[in-house]
């Protein structure tokens, strides 16, 4: 039992009876017995399980690079990206959205454009439905080849609430 507070004084008479209610409520833990209560130390493969990628970013889908040149990815980041089209798609909904996104890249695509900015939206806590399905999107065997690769947008551009899709020559 504890005879002192905190700080080193000895504990009131009061003090001490609420003390003692409390000390009724707790239980000592329970020590596992068996194997369970043995673990075993972490592996390099549950290491590798335990890295997983943000849950706003999905794979990106096969067939789409997601590495840029060391020019372009300079660019890129310092958000230096000549934009020739621009598509804003939040305010739709899902069923709005994708076919809008493939008639923008069809439309780039056939006007040679070499980099479009899809804005997305962030949606709440950054969890959008159409920042989420973006990458899946974008990877319909309909547009997939004329996507050389796509990165996530400069902060001036729209941040993590935009996407630069930069297009095949």
């Amino acid at each position: 039992m504890v005879s002192k507070s905190k700080d080193g004084r000895p504990l009131k008479p009061e003090e001490k009876i609420v003390w003692k209610r409390v000390a009724k409520t707790v239980a000592p833990r329970r020590a596992e017995k068996g194997p369970k209560s043995a673990k075993p130390l972490p592996t390099k493969e549950d290491f590798a399980n335990m890295l997983r990628l943000p849950p706003d970013v999905a794979p990106a889908p096969k067939g789409l690079p997601q590495s840029l040149d060391q020019n372009q990815d300079k660019k890129t980041r310092r958000g230096r990206v000549e934009i020739n089209a621009k598509i804003d798609l939040h305010d739709m909904t899902q069923a709005q959205a994708k076919p809008a996104l493939l008639k923008a890249i069809i439309r780039a695509s056939n006007r040679n454009y070499k980099c479009v900015l899809v804005i997305t939206g962030k949606g709440l806590r950054g969890e959008g439905v159409l920042r989420r399905n973006f990458i899946g999107w974008i990877g319909d065997p309909q547009i997939r080849p004329l996507i050389a690769t796509y990165a996530q947008a400069h902060i001036k551009h729209g941040g993590s609430g935009a996407w630069y899709v930069f297009m095949k020559s």
